[in-house]
């Protein structure tokens, strides 16, 4: 039996990344993890959110540690699509509309440093450059048009992992149930095998302190959410090419921060436009709790007001139909990410909060990488904003 360098339990985005940056330098690794379920209605083992084909992508945000962060992911997308011939992503802007000033000034305040070019637009401007939207009047919008649009999350893993594999390093198929520590290696047990490893990184989002996989319960919040899908005929399309993704935020009140993406062709050939909630309260995160939800078709109260704001703001557009999705984000105390070593410094955390994950998950497994491997974080981050809390 061969010794890894490195096992990465969680085939993720984060984890996938950061197992690809690992063999990029060197080292021996293997990913572990297993694919999206056949069928999430009666699947019973672990869950994943990204299980989806449309996530926002960003480089503008009110925090300039997320506007870094995804920046320099970002600029790794083109460069791994042309690597792997597998295209997941796509440039259709993001725009940032709300008649909430704070919201809109504290995101325009990073673009000096991270998006020059952002532009703005008053509500009159908004409906002549979209026309396709209807916002209220007393709305303003921040748009950027490059490094922004969306990616496919189940296309940027295969990206990932076949980039992984190019570089030497292995994808196993399959879910771990145990881990075993000697003094000299850690045994990593699979549903199908045993591996051997050097050192150990953990990325399983939700289920991070269920089963006996991490060493020391870790201190996260898992957040649920909703989402409606609403189909748009394929005649329609030509005039909604060019949509961008959205935050729309209205007002200070929870259900009117919403998420949108325009209309992207699903795994069973028909395209979906995509509205959600970007704020919840925080749910159980015990195995039951999380199997359940992610099993459940979303929030039945949250249905029909999404459902309705997305015709609102599309009034144009026939639907030819509805239906919602569960997804969770895991949050942590700091509000940032998790990137650190437990008690035992064989093992490593890497976690993402905030719902940040999609866009900034390349640049959080090169620094975890980084880290792993020369024990230090790549200029400019500091170890200190990574810091591991325990439950």
């Amino acid at each position: 039996m061969s010794i890894f360098d490195f096992i990465v339990i969680g085939r993720g985005l984060i984890g996938s990344a950061a197992a690809r940056h690992l063999a990029i330098q060197g080292a021996n690794v293997a990913l572990i993890g297993p694919s999206e379920p056949t069928n999430l209605k009666t699947h019973t083992g672990v869950f994943s959110s990204h299980y989806d084909s449309a996530r926002i992508v960003r480089i503008l945000d009110s925090l300039a540690h997320n506007c870094q962060i995804s920046k320099a992911a970002i600029e790794r997308f083109k460069p791994l699509e042309k690597e792997t011939s597998i295209n997941f992503f796509q440039e259709v802007g993001y725009l940032a509309v709300s008649n909430n000033s704070s919201f809109l000034e504290d995101m325009s305040a990073q673009a000096n440093n991270y998006y020059s070019r952002m532009e703005i637009f008053s509500s009159e401007q908004l409906g002549e450059r979209f026309p396709y939207f209807q916002f209220p009047i007393d709305v303003r919008g921040i748009f950027q048009a490059k490094n922004a649009g969306w990616l496919d999350p189940r296309k940027n893993i295969a990206a990932q992992n076949k980039a992984l594999e190019n570089f030497g390093g292995i994808v196993v198929d399959d879910t771990v149930a145990a881990i075993e520590k000697s003094a000299q290696y850690i045994t990593v047990i699979t549903a199908k095998s045993t591996f051997k490893c050097k050192k150990c990184i953990i990325s399983t989002g939700a289920f991070a302190n269920i089963g006996n996989i991490i060493p020391r319960s870790i201190d996260y919040g898992v957040v649920p959410h909703t989402a409606v899908l609403g189909e748009v005929s394929k005649d329609q399309l030509s005039n909604l090419k060019v949509m961008p993704t959205m935050s729309y935020r209205l007002g200070d009140e929870t259900n009117k921060f919403l998420y949108f993406l325009p209309p992207v062709e699903y795994p069973n050939g028909k395209h979906y436009v995509k509205i959600g909630h970007a704020l919840g309260d925080e749910m159980s995160k015990d195995k039951q709790s999380l199997q359940d939800w992610f099993q459940s078709d979303g929030d039945k109260e949250k249905i029909p007001w999404l459902t309705e704001a997305l015709k609102e703001l599309l009034p144009s557009v026939t639907f030819n139909g509805f239906h919602s999705t569960p997804c969770v984000t895991t949050t942590s105390p700091t509000g940032g990410n998790y990137i650190d070593q437990f008690e035992d410094e064989r093992f490593y955390a890497l976690f993402a909060g905030g719902g940040y994950c999609a866009k900034s998950a390349d640049e959080l497994g090169y620094i975890m990488s980084e880290f792993a491997l020369n024990n230090t974080f790549p200029a400019p981050y500091n170890k200190e904003n990574f810091k591991l809390l325990y439950q």
